[in-house]
């Protein structure tokens, strides 16, 4: 259940963000930047540790989740940008 209400919340809050114009590339390319920090620290936490460490699921899950997360972030950002862009055209 915790894992749909991030995802859910993840794609709304850059979604309402894009639809309001809050939303620039440079949010995205931020977002990007602590997407491959979290990714570094877990490759750094999966090498401090033996490899049968029973606490922590395998670095290919964790980065999986955060490219997951990373593009329902992006994918939430571009439909909210879409969306500004369709109701601000001029008719013609």
């Amino acid at each position: 259940m915790a894992g749909f209400v991030i995802a859910v919340v993840g794609c709304l809050l850059p979604f309402g963000m894009g639809a309001l114009g809050l939303g620039r590339v440079r949010i995205m390319i931020a977002g990007g930047v602590l997407a491959v920090g979290w990714i570094a620290t877990m490759a750094a936490t999966e090498a401090a540790h033996p490899p049968n460490y029973p606490e922590e699921p395998p670095l290919w899950f964790g980065v999986g989740l955060v490219l997951l997360l990373y593009a329902i972030w992006c994918g939430g950002l571009w439909l909210g940008v879409r969306l500004r862009r369709i109701r601000h055209t001029t008719p013609g």
